[in-house]
């Protein structure tokens, strides 16, 4: 059995009109790896690791929080589930998915290999296309005046893992996640993410400590209810082309209305002086980031129409939670509505912080 040696060459897509960077080279070292893999060959670990350097997979480690731990069992995972002999092991593993997870999503890999080339083939002829599709669901959910091109940004696409990150210049997503959400609606996740770059934020720095733990709360609420409306209505039990767990709407929205009722009562001891971290906030959901909160309140914000209340303000966290209180009084189905004590401590630290929020 030989051990597998590779060179590797950078392919890129370049978009010069739109100043951005379509770069899929990683992939394309992860295939070379992979044709090897189905020969029967391990893998050397200085070719591992010279995947794993690269930058843009580094800043989705980052994000991810996995250890050096999880990235060597990820490196095992994959040669079980590509090497011919190992077969027998990979089936029996298959069977139980949530008990071998890597297993599992590196198999989707796997499967889905020969449409993820030819995706990243399609995306390679023409950049400037997928970035305007892209661009069509971020400027949905903006206002004009924050409707612009993002400048010197590359949009790195990883085959490692399932999710998607965007940080500074750089938006990264898995492959597995970019193709068969691309697959299912062409564009939303790439538009979700071009609106955490674009979106216009409130100014932390005039946020005293006191208040910075709340004010986050409501500010990672909205920063992911507002994306989520561009792409988890795509995301739901209905959208067989997405893997289960990659079906995000139905599980943040039954999540949501356990979590609200929790929220709205530390919101009422935080007013009384009393200081909550964010993730004591979001106690009782996996997902540490505002998706939970967010999409259930972003569903009764659009279902009750006010989303153009919310674009125009798209800066203001404490907006987002008053506005949703107004949807969720007039909806018929009657969800969550906060109480007066946490509305009226939003309402004063809004006014607090004026200052703070950007105008259009």
């Amino acid at each position: 059995m030989k051990v597998l040696m590779l060179f590797f060459t950078l392919s890129i897509g370049l978009s010069s009109a739109l100043a951005q960077t379509l770069v899929d080279s990683t992939c394309k070292r992860y295939f070379a790896i992979t044709d090897q893999l189905r020969q029967g060959d391990t893998l050397d670990p200085k070719v591992w690791n010279q995947l794993m350097n690269d930058k843009a997979i580094q800043m989705y480690i980052r994000d991810q929080g996995v250890d050096e731990g999880y990235i060597e069992r990820y490196k095992r995972t994959m040669q079980l589930v590509y090497m011919p002999q190992n077969e027998a092991l990979l089936q029996s593993r298959l069977k139980d998915s949530t008990k071998y997870w890597l297993t599992y999503i590196l198999y989707q890999y796997k499967k889905n290999e020969a449409g993820m080339r030819a995706y990243l083939t399609n995306l390679e002829k023409d950049p400037a296309k997928y970035f305007n599709d892209c661009y069509r669901y971020t400027y949905a959910m903006l206002p004009k005046s924050a409707q612009k091109r993002a400048t010197n940004q590359i949009y790195s696409i990883i085959p490692i893992h399932y999710d998607a990150h965007a940080e500074n210049d750089y938006i990264v997503c898995s492959l597995l996640c970019a193709y068969l959400n691309d697959k299912n609606q062409y564009g939303v996740l790439g538009g979700h993410e071009l609106h955490h770059i674009l979106r216009p934020r409130i100014d932390y720095t005039k946020i005293t400590s006191e208040d910075e733990n709340v004010v986050a709360l409501l500010e990672i609420t909205l920063n992911e209810g507002s994306a989520d409306m561009i792409d988890k209505k795509y995301m739901t039990n209905k959208d067989t082309v997405l893997l289960p767990f990659q079906r995000y709407f139905n599980t943040f929205f039954e999540e949501g209305k356990h979590l609200l009722p929790q929220i709205d009562s530390l919101l009422q001891l935080s007013a009384k002086g009393s200081t909550f971290t964010v993730r004591q906030f979001l106690k009782g959901t996996i997902f540490t980031g505002g998706h939970v909160p967010g999409t259930y309140m972003a569903h009764y914000i659009e279902k009750n129409q006010l989303t153009s209340k919310l674009v125009a303000r798209i800066n203001d966290p404490f907006h987002f939670y008053l506005l949703y209180n107004e949807a969720a009084r007039k909806d018929p189905s009657k969800p969550y509505v906060f109480s007066k004590a946490s509305v009226g401590y939003i309402t004063r630290l809004r006014k607090k912080y004026s200052a703070a929020l950007y105008s259009h």
